[in-house]
Formats: C-alpha cells, structure tokens, sequence
C-alpha cells in the first residue's frame, strides 16, 4: 500500500466520523439509530434464550421433562454437564473482558423461564399433562454458586476446580425439595415402587426411547442408597474436567478477534 492509498484511507475515515458527529445534532438520525440498536439488542436475546433451551432440549431434555425419568444415575451426571458446556464460554468471556461473574446466574434463570413458559404451554395446555409430573428443575443456585466462587478466588482455574465440582455435585440435593414428595414408596399390585413410577404408569408416554429404565429390583430410590452420593461425587470430578475444558475453548473463541483484526 503506497502513502497515496493510505492517505485515501485516512480522508474516508475522517469524514465517516464527521458524518457521524453530525448525526449526533440530528434527533431524527438519533431516534432510528437507538431503534436499531433496540431490535439488535432483542434478537440477540432472543438468540441466546432460544440457544440454551435448544442446546438443553438436546442433550438433557429426555432426563429433565418427566418426574420420573430423573433418575439417580443419569440425570445428575447429564444435567450439569449439559449447562457447564454452555456456562464456559460465557464465563471466560464476560471475565476476561468486562470482570463480571454472571454467566452461570443469567443462563440458569433464562433456562428456568423458558423451562416454566414451555413445560405450561406444551405439555399442560397442549397435552394435558399435569404440571406435577412435568414441572422442570431448578439451577440457578448451582448457577449463582459458580459465579460466586468467581467473585469470590477472582481465578478462573480455581474456580474451575471449586465451582466446577459444586455445580455437578448439588444437582440433587438442590432439588429434592421439589422431588422428594415423587419419591415416596407406595405399593402396586404387591411391588414396592415409587410416586414417580407410579405417574409413569398411570400416563403414558407416546414414545419409549431405547434408554428409558425398568423398576429398579431390590432397591428403592426413595431411600437414595449408596448410588446417589456415588454420582454426586463422579459428577463434581466430571463438572472439573468440563467446566475447564470449556472455558480453555472460551479462551481459544476469544483469541479469534485478534486474527480477524489481522485479516482485515
């Protein structure tokens, strides 16, 4: 590039922030342009809330839409993972740039409101199931703890440890509350079995993927049993290595800019 083009550069430069500063005086130029950014704003939410109900529905909506396929064994381990997949790259992102540990607290509580919109509309007013059998789960402590042990160690490597294997050992505890009523042992026909397999018997379910589980024999997952802390402590060692995994991709996504710089 010679100075001539350089200096062609320079002059058209100047005179688009001229017109810019110029549009500033215009309240007709001004109004369009925060409608612009309005709509802008919008679809990119929109964006982001469809994205996480999309990438949730994907991979942990078979375990998280009925009370009784929540199981002790997969749903625990598939739930986290799911969100810690999705939290990662925000999380770096938002911390590297602007130093704000939301990511985990704003995914959570957009998954829980499209989670409530959608569990109303499509399986209690479509489909007439009852909202006790289909009411989804709650992350936003897991979401607000792992944005917390962020503000808190101001490490991301840290929190990847502590965080990360807090979020995927306390999605039972967390939620029980909710489950514990479903959990309770009644008795069918001679067979010992739960209020949750119970509702899947009396509501039958157009499909039956190969994974959906029979009654478990000798155990009831009422009482919990040595399975569940099981997973819970597999979960928090597998949340470490997602959490970590996916914010070092957040890493590489954000080190993208300084090459599109270059290109350009």
């Amino acid at each position: 590039m010679n100075e001539t083009q350089a200096s062609e550069i320079t002059a058209s430069e100047n005179k688009g922030r001229l017109l810019d500063m110029k549009s500033l005086d215009n309240p007709r130029a001004m109004k369009l342009y925060r409608r612009f950014d309005g709509i802008i704003i919008l679809v990119l939410f929109m964006f982001l809330v469809l994205g996480i109900q999309i990438h949730f529905t994907l991979t942990a909506g078979d375990w998280d839409y009925w009370i009784d396929w929540r199981d002790r064994r997969w749903w625990p381990l598939v739930a986290p993972f799911s969100l810690l997949i999705f939290i990662g790259p925000f999380a770096y992102g938002l911390w590297a740039r602007v130093r704000l540990p939301i990511a985990g607290t704003v995914i959570t509580l957009l998954l829980c409101v499209v989670s409530w919109v959608s569990r109303y509309l499509n399986f209690y007013e479509f489909t007439h199931f009852p909202m006790s059998f289909v009411f989804p789960s709650t992350y936003i402590g897991l979401g607000i703890l792992l944005d917390c042990t962020l503000l808190i160690t101001r490490s991301l490597l840290v929190s990847a440890i502590t965080g990360g294997a807090l979020f995927g050992a306390l999605v039972w505890p967390l939620n029980w509350s909710f489950m514990a009523a479903s959990k309770v042992p009644v008795e069918l026909n001679g067979m010992l079995l739960s209020v949750a397999d119970l509702m899947g018997y009396q509501y039958i379910r157009t499909t039956t993927p190969e994974y959906l589980r029979i009654i478990e024999e000798s155990t009831l997952r009422t009482f919990g049993g040595s399975v569940t802390p099981l997973t819970a402590v597999f979960s928090g060692l597998c949340g470490i290595v997602v959490y970590g995994l996916f914010l070092w991709i957040g890493a590489r996504v954000n080190q993208l800019e300084i090459f599109s710089k270059r290109i350009v």
